[in-house]
């Protein structure tokens, strides 16, 4: 259902700030929404963001029920020399989505 969108304006050379922006579609249903029949949707919800760059956690996010459908996180960062930028998005509902971009750098 999940579909991860990376987005990375590649440095030119290592330890230049670069820009990263990510999207993925989901509904984040609340929990509080009813459907047709009026029984409540339940919850589900991408509930934590994390990017590692060579194995390593450069950042962590706790989303809450108030984040909107089709997430979108945005940040900058830098790397000492080329590597593996892994992405990964955990659901409520234990799915886990995950993808990897090579970063190339001088």
């Amino acid at each position: 259902m999940a579909k991860p969108r990376p987005r990375i304006k590649l440095p030119r050379s290592a330890g230049v700030p670069f820009t990263v922006k990510t999207r993925i579609t989901h509904p984040m249903h609340t929990g509080l929404r009813r459907d047709r029949d009026g029984k409540l949707v339940p919850r589900r919800i991408v509930n934590r963001f994390a990017v590692r760059f060579e194995g390593e956690e450069v950042l962590s996010v706790a989303l809450e029920p108030a984040v909107s459908t089709n997430p979108y996180i945005q940040f900058a960062m830098a790397v000492p020399g080329p590597g593996l930028l892994a992405f990964e998005w955990v659901d409520d509902d234990g799915s886990v989505y995950s993808l990897e971009r090579r970063i190339a750098v001088s």
